[in-house]
């Protein structure tokens, strides 16, 4: 045991330390701090490496106007990385999307003699014919066929000119000519899944579900969000997310839409539970929804992805990318956002479309 007076002495100098340097010492105390939150966040951003507002804006800017819906593209890019699109260039991937099929002839003329009868009299003509004769057939898809045709072409693909709007265009004004036959298509999901294992192509159909409700610029409009991993064993639904008294049902006309969900009434800070284990996917804190999550629960064998959406809340107990099992409390009720009084607007989406939550309730 350490005598007395030297814990005195080693805690008189330690004061003296502190006093000495007590800012240093605020500032290594605050480090230590957050380091904990710093590795959480670390970790969230590994597994579900975050897309910005920006990102989702260039999907859109790049499909504007071709055919191709934009949560496809993402999704395809999202599936195809494995969730990291850190280092993906979507100017070229969209081409992925796009399948040429091109025909060039060569034009072969023959000049023919024909008698024809006018009028009582033989009459000769001299008529020319043409051959079609194949002599370039492609099939293809990808920036780098696609390119590689063009330049054959003599299109000038300049950055700016290699857009699959711009490329189409050319394409369509190109198969007015004679001695070429060309169609531009959009792969359809089947062709898009076609190299993707069972599992990537699970995942691909969730995720085509998924970004239309947490995009930006979407009704949810969250602040945070993630790209979330598959979950190919869903937890259905299935449980009242709070008590109170039923104000609106699902189907309600309201003025400008009707209702998409059920809200229930009690007093502001009531417990509201994830009805079915999941992820936490979107929060968000202001519009019409005020406070509001969104959790993903998974997608079954048939491709239905389940969401459930709790709106109007005073104070979350859950972050983005927190996995939740039935039941866990992930807020408190509120009346944020477009509000008449203290509720939860509560809403159940299988393939983003909204559903009565009535069906799952036990």
């Amino acid at each position: 045991m350490a005598e007395p007076l030297t814990i005195v002495s080693v805690s008189l100098n330690a004061a003296g330390f502190i006093k000495k340097y007590w800012k240093q010492v605020l500032i290594c105390l605050f480090i230590i701090s957050i380091i904990p939150a710093l590795i959480i966040t670390a970790v969230i951003n590994i597994l579900f490496p975050q897309v910005s507002k920006e990102e989702f804006n260039i999907y859109k800017n790049l499909t504007a106007k071709t055919g191709i819906n934009w949560y496809s593209f993402m999704a395809y890019d999202t599936v195809r990385l494995d969730n990291y699109l850190k280092e993906n260039n979507p100017d070229e991937s969209v081409f992925d999307l796009l399948r040429v099929r091109f025909k060039e002839y060569e034009i072969i003329e023959t000049e023919k003699q024909i008698t024809k009868i006018v009028d009582g009299k033989k009459v000769t003509e001299t008529i020319t014919q043409k051959e079609y004769k194949v002599i370039r057939e492609l099939e293809i898809h990808g920036y780098g066929p696609i390119k590689n045709l063009l330049l054959s072409l003599n299109y000038f693909s300049a950055e700016e000119n290699m857009s699959v709007k711009e490329v189409t265009d050319f394409f369509t004004i190109l198969d007015k000519k004679e001695e070429y036959e060309i169609e531009t298509s959009i792969l359809t999901d089947v062709d898009i899944t076609e190299d993707f294992d069972d599992n990537h192509k699970q995942w691909y159909f969730a995720l085509s579900e998924i970004l239309p409700l947490i995009d930006p610029t979407a009704e949810f409009d969250p602040d945070e969000y993630i790209i979330p991993e598959l979950s190919s064993n869903p937890s259905i639904p299935s449980i009242w997310p709070t008590q109170g008294i039923i104000t609106s049902e699902f189907g309600e006309n309201r003025i400008a839409h009707i209702h998409e969900g059920i809200d229930i009434a009690n007093i502001i800070s009531t417990p509201i539970y994830a009805t079915a284990d999941g992820t936490v996917i979107a929060v968000g804190s202001s519009g019409n929804f005020g406070k509001r999550i969104m959790i993903y629960h998974g997608t079954d064998e048939s491709g239905t992805t389940y969401v459930t959406i709790y709106a109007h809340l005073s104070q979350f107990k859950v972050n983005v990318g927190d996995k939740i099992t039935q039941g866990a409390l992930v807020a408190l009720m509120g009346n944020t956002g477009y509000s008449t009084g203290p509720h939860l607007h509560y809403e159940i989406r299988l393939n983003s479309m909204p559903i009565n939550p009535r069906y799952f309730l036990q």
